[in-house]
């Protein structure tokens, strides 16, 4: 059997991510025995080979820990946990390094800063728009996105922005409901909804945030996603200067310390953008030299 320790990074950060959110839940036992279960049934061991009990718990440790995952290996539990098609699909493109990198970013929070309340929606798309003005300050953040309720009785968005916002006019969507302070320089406020979602109801929204003309010459901008966010598009659009370099990052805090993950990015007619299909307990963004 030939072992594959992939190289491809984004395939290293998607197994310890949900080697992260399932290690609490998962035994590994529990799942070295469905698959030998699986084998014997298949006929590819024998009841009485004693030594795959042994062999199976290392291996499932090994797999779910995110160190070795041979291709043998993820065989079986594909097909002892009859996974569907486009699962299978899906892990086998990650398993050879062809997911797109940084396509999928999830669970890099050190820790969670205290949030306003429970979130009951997901973000099924978003659209956000940043304007650096000739002086480098931050100007404005547009954002457009459609959130889905994941319960009955969602009337409200809480926005979570920047400290530095001195004003937020929501375009569509709702009005501008309380503002809050709260989670270590986190500030945010709420959206009374246009109409009260049911489960799987689905409303756009587009809100607009100015900034105060005092803060400083601005070197990078930060999104955080908590539940999971799909479709992300942000961009970043320099009014007259452009910087002498742009990257895209991945952050472990909203507001602290560098990044844990960066890739340089090619300033195309005034803008830095960057297309991600899904982010969750992450903060992602950019970054920038002038």
């Amino acid at each position: 059997m030939r072992t594959l320790l992939t190289e491809d990074p984004n395939y290293r950060r998607q197994w310890r991510a949900h080697s992260a959110r399932t290690s609490s839940d998962l035994n590994q036992s529990a799942v070295a025995k469905v698959i030998r279960t699986y084998l014997w049934d298949s006929g590819e061991y024998s009841d009485s080979d004693t030594a795959i009990a042994r062999m199976l718990k290392d291996r499932i440790s090994r797999a779910l820990a995110g160190k070795v995952l041979s291709s043998e290996t993820l065989d079986w539990m594909i097909c002892a946990f009859d996974m569907t098609a486009s699962d299978k699909e899906r892990l086998w493109e990650i398993f050879a390094g062809h997911g797109r990198p940084g396509s999928e970013i999830s669970h890099t929070l050190k820790r969670r800063r205290e949030m306003l309340r429970r979130q009951c929606h997901r973000t099924v798309n978003l659209v956000e728009r940043y304007i650096v003005d000739e002086a480098g300050h931050l100007a404005s953040r547009r954002t457009t996105h459609t959130i889905r309720a994941v319960e009955d009785g969602v009337d409200r968005y809480i926005f979570n922005h920047e400290p530095e916002v001195s004003h937020v006019e929501v375009v569509f969507g709702g009005m501008l409901g309380r503002k809050y302070e709260y989670g270590g320089g986190l500030c945010g406020v709420e959206i009374n909804l246009d109409s009260s979602l049911v489960k799987n109801d689905t409303i756009g929204l587009e809100y607009l945030a100015s900034f105060k003309h005092a803060v400083p010459r601005l070197t990078e901008v930060r999104r955080a996603a908590f539940a999971r966010v799909e479709n992300v598009d942000l961009a970043v659009t320099f009014v007259r200067s452009t910087p002498q370099w742009a990257s895209w990052c991945v952050w472990d805090d909203h507001i602290e310390g560098e990044p844990i993950e960066e890739r340089r990015i090619e300033v195309v007619n005034g803008s830095i953008r960057q297309f991600t299909e899904s982010i969750e307990e992450t903060v992602v963004g950019f970054r920038w030299l002038w």
